[in-house]
């Protein structure tokens, strides 16, 4: 029993097995019959998750405008500070995606904030400057031999603005440490510390789908724009091409809605396929953090890229993630996958830099889902730079996978298949409730 593209040998599910708790699924004309009680069946919820899920994105963006004024005061501070010799550092990678999203060698990235690690802060030199998402003693040291600090809250490290009972011991800071004693000034995500968007009454002890790569993302994008623009003008603007990155990708993840009646049909079908005992595996193979955002991590589904896949090739379930219309490694295993019999769902850009490719990715899946996203660089345009920078390609795309997930969630619990999902390990008992579910998991198999 192999992995779909690795060869690794993975433990093969039980199909058809419920979740401990849940209704054995009966097919039969007294369950096909309506009745006037039909109404009352909400499962204990009257919005569908994926709804919910946007409305939570939307908000962040929404809070985001409350930053414009500090990122223009930071940003002007950072241009100085290249300016005079120094370095803008950034260590803004908690999570999964950010890694990926957030490098130097991201595609529309300027290169202007230079990536460091966690464990990297004895790089950074008086006069330097970072943005990270680190609290540690290291922190603190940069900040004592004059480098200025810029704390940028996100959900997977404890902070001061979350109750200190929801963070597990070893996610804790070293020493008692919080923002305020390592930084000379906190910027926030608006990132809800429990990190997901979605409470499933179904799955009351923790809120599913994450969102860290909507906020972490979007100001991380913001920071570039505004400092590029700078760099490239010292007359320019103190708040300028933050606000617009904000405002494109904000009106672009507002028209993810118009997606949804075709997602929640993408969602029934992964229903009825993984109920049938179909695995789902996840893919993206130029920007690997769209992947990374849905396989193995906290508030996402356990059994993505989980199983055999050879073993119910005709049920299995593909999704694809995409920053480019037609990256023929992305088509060609689309291509494969779909011989083999699985459903291919696919997320990407139609168009780049106005040209429509032959043969795109969202084309040639069974499901595709446009990116809005069709610039090869990014959504700003800096003086002095022939291509664009700062995208919003791997944002979006994320925003409507995790869309796509919650809304499989809420058709797999309508149909009496709860499903999985991992704990963060920051969350105080996280690793005990995701190794005592784990048993239960693999003989159900979602």
């Amino acid at each position: 029993m192999t992995d779909a593209d690795s060869g690794e040998v993975v433990k093969a599910a039980a199909p058809g097995v419920m979740r401990p708790g849940s209704p054995k699924v009966a097919v039969s004309a007294a369950n096909a019959r309506s009745s006037r009680w039909d109404h009352e069946y909400t499962f204990g919820h009257t919005v569908l998750f994926m709804e919910q899920y946007h409305r939570g994105a939307m908000d962040i963006l929404r809070r985001l405008k409350g930053e414009l004024a500090l990122i223009g005061e930071l940003t002007s501070r950072a241009a100085s500070v290249i300016r005079n010799g120094g370095t803008v550092w950034t260590s803004m990678t908690e999570g999964h995606m950010p890694h990926s999203e957030h490098s130097e060698t991201r595609r529309g990235c300027p290169g202007i904030m230079k990536d460091h690690t966690r464990d990297e802060f004895d790089r950074l030199k008086k006069g330097d400057m970072v943005f990270t998402n680190f609290c540690k003693p290291g922190v603190l040291a940069a900040r004592e031999r004059g480098v200025y600090v810029v704390c940028v809250t996100v959900n997977y490290t404890n902070n001061e603005y979350r109750p200190p009972w929801f963070t597990a011991e070893k996610h804790r800071h070293p020493d008692g440490l919080v923002l305020r004693d390592v930084s000379d000034v906190i910027l926030h995500s608006h990132l809800p510390y429990w990190g997901g968007l979605v409470r499933a009454p179904e799955i009351p002890e923790l809120a599913l789908c994450q969102s860290t790569t909507t906020g972490s993302g979007a100001v991380h994008w913001m920071l570039n724009a505004e400092i590029t623009s700078k760099l490239a003008n010292e007359q320019a603007k103190a708040i300028d091409k933050s606000a617009e990155y904000l405002r494109v990708l904000t009106e672009r993840v507002e028209r993810v809605a118009g997606h949804m009646d075709r997602i929640r049909e993408a969602a029934v079908t992964m229903a009825h396929r993984i109920r049938a005992g179909g695995r789902w595996f996840v893919r993206s193979l130029e920007h690997p953090g769209l992947a990374s955002e849905l396989h193995g991590i906290a508030s996402g589904p356990r059994m993505v890229n989980w199983g055999d896949w050879d073993a119910t090739k005709q049920q299995n379930v593909m999704l694809i993630g995409a920053i480019s219309p037609a990256h023929r490694p992305e088509v060609e295993l689309a291509r494969e996958k779909q011989l083999e019999g699985a459903y291919v769902i696919a997320i990407g850009p139609a168009a780049l830099d106005g040209e429509v490719p032959p043969g795109r990715l969202i084309d040639v899946a069974d499901a595709g889902f446009d990116s809005l996203s069709p610039e090869s660089g990014g959504v700003i345009r800096v003086s002095g730079r022939e291509e664009t920078i700062c995208p919003t390609s791997g944002i979006v795309a994320n925003v409507i996978q995790q869309m796509l997930c919650a809304q499989w969630v809420d058709e797999m619990v309508r149909r009496g298949s709860v499903p999985y999902f991992y704990m963060g390990h920051y969350q105080e008992g996280g690793f005990a409730y995701n190794d005592g579910v784990k048993p239960f998991f693999e003989l159900q198999g979602f």
